[in-house]
């Protein structure tokens, strides 16, 4: 079909032609369900997305069980806000947790505070119609259900589509940065009890569990049924107190306590129903700080509960990220039917010498040889920073260990170093700030767009392996023997793309752990041509 004039820029690149095209043959002719894209950095995934479901809203009707329209589903609301600026003019809307909108009669309260305090307030009340009729986040929210091209974050979307039923399948699911699908899926599922919650509010203690089997069995019979009585119990004390202005604020703790035990009760009920004791691990967690003793149960493998959880909310799937890595892979991770996918992978338009990888070994960075390399690593960024001293870049620590030990050794008011409360701060400073700033982050490989002068060089301190003292992260290596390096790859790549985003843009890489030669030799198979031709 002719789709230049759903696109939303005057011009088409040749890979984005070549995107499209395939979507669509794959989608209308091949009947294909999934559609996966890899492209790189720079080849426009967002308008890809955008003229594929344009198209598709022109050539399938609406059905019984799908909508017509598109979700467009991001990891974060960073990426969230880009397609808002991006395509918003072009009638797609956003939507997030009534928490993000300032109410607008309560000028003190979230559109949240204001809604739990509407349900102590009488009808026909001045603050009554305003949140009924003139409340930011209920228009938002129909803006956004009724537009055809409608973008939120992971965690809005599976919650609205679980619990509450107002986001429903439509025609055509886009997944972006479909490589964090598999974690998204796993953080929405999991769960934790927290000894602080269940002696407060439920008045029981967390008993001296020793395994998984008791740890299931005391939240199945214990835990649950006193957690479904007092959700009850704080109902009818809303029933009661309904209406009574004198009882306002204790109206108002008790909705917040309602909507805090609905969501953790619905969790928990969902995981009695679905827990499989061969799939799930259990850690019991011991008091650490301000943090109370708690339980946690994580799923191995998601792929059980992808198409209930997300899948069915699209007819048509198309997911798209730079680091798919493993295609077979991918697929299994997420329970996809190699025959009802296609795939295909786009290289990155930028030049190759504009990004160059250095491996610049200055020793092993791990856990038994990390004490011995920090002085010489140390060392080693000082010499970078002086290579770079009018210059902003990233240092990718991977750990806090590696980022404090950094900053307390070198000793530059160049550096930024962020805790996990400050990091949207900290990048904003460092972004607006006129000096040679330099981040000193363990957790910004992703989501962080460091265009322009804001980064010309970055610093990868040490092959990013997931934390093996996890049972999670054994468990999976033991399910699968590929997931444990294509995870430490796909974290590389993602932090080699964060500084440089444009045609125009260059900034250089080095890499620092000596262990990244061997990674490299034992796992090239997981890097594409486009990363391989980086290295230098």
């Amino acid at each position: 079909m002719e789709y230049s004039q759903f696109f939303p820029y005057s011009e088409i690149r040749e890979a984005q032609k070549d995107a499209i095209e395939f979507c669509l043959d794959a989608f209308l002719n091949k009947k294909k369900r999934f559609v996966i894209i890899e492209a790189g950095t720079g080849v426009g995934k967002s308008a890809i997305g955008y003229t594929i479901s344009k198209c598709l809203y022109e050539k399938m009707n609406a059905e019984e069980l799908y909508a017509q329209g598109s979700w467009y589903v991001t990891t974060q609301k960073i990426l969230q806000d880009q397609y808002v600026r991006d395509y918003s003019q072009l009638g797609m809307k956003s939507i997030k947790s009534s928490s993000n909108y300032q109410c607008k009669f309560k000028k003190k309260n979230t559109c949240a505070d204001s809604l739990k305090e509407l349900r102590a307030e009488e009808k026909g009340t001045r603050f009554w119609n305003a949140c009924m009729i003139n409340c930011m986040y209920r228009k938002e929210k129909e803006k956004f259900l009724g537009s055809p091209d409608s973008v939120t974050n992971f965690s809005y979307l599976l919650t609205e589509a679980t619990y509450s039923k107002k986001i429903g399948p439509r025609n055509l699911l886009i997944i972006d940065e479909a490589h964090n699908a598999e974690t998204e899926l796993s953080k929405f599922i999991e769960i934790t009890v927290t000894e602080r919650f269940s002696k407060s509010l439920l008045k029981i203690s967390i008993p001296d569990l020793k395994t998984q089997y008791q740890s299931h069995r005391w939240l199945r019979d214990v835990y649950y049924p006193k957690l479904s009585s007092y959700k009850k119990h704080v109902s009818e004390l809303l029933e009661k107190h309904h209406g009574l202005k004198s009882k306002i604020a204790e109206f108002v703790s008790l909705a917040r306590q309602l909507e805090l035990l609905d969501g953790h009760y619905e969790k928990i009920k969902r995981f009695l129903s679905i827990y499989d004791k061969e799939n799930w691990v259990c850690d019991i967690v011991d008091k650490h700080g301000k943090k109370s003793r708690r339980i946690q149960f994580k799923p191995i493998d998601v792929s059980p509960y992808s198409e209930q959880i997300l899948f069915r909310l699209g007819k048509n799937i198309l997911m798209m990220s730079a680091t798919i890595l493993d295609k077979e892979a991918f697929c299994e991770s997420l329970g996809i039917s190699r025959n009802e996918a296609e795939f295909i992978s786009l290289l990155s338009p930028f030049p190759h010498k504009n990004r160059p990888i250095i491996a610049a070994s200055v020793g092993r960075m791990s856990a038994s040889e990390i004490d011995k390399t920090l002085p010489k690593l140390c060392v080693a960024v000082k010499e970078i920073l002086k290579q770079h001293k009018n210059e902003k870049g990233i240092i990718h620590c991977h750990t806090f260990k590696i980022a404090n030990y950094l900053k307390q050794n070198i000793r530059s008011s160049r550096l930024l170093v962020h805790n996990s409360e400050n990091r949207d701060k900290v990048l904003k400073e460092h972004i607006s700030s006129e000096k040679p700033t330099v981040l000193l982050s363990p957790s910004m490989t992703e989501g962080v767009d460091l265009v322009g002068d804001t980064s010309r060089f970055q610093i990868i301190c040490k092959v990013p392996y997931p934390y093996l003292g996890d049972k999670l992260v054994k468990k999976r290596m033991n399910k699968w023997e590929w997931w444990y390096p294509l995870k430490t790859a796909k974290t590389i790549v993602q932090a080699a793309g964060r500084s440089v985003r444009n045609m125009d843009d260059y900034a250089v890489t080095y890499i620092l752990d000596s262990d990244w030669r061997r990674f490299y030799g034992r796992n090239r198979r997981f890097f594409s041509d486009d990363f391989k031709k980086s290295i230098i």
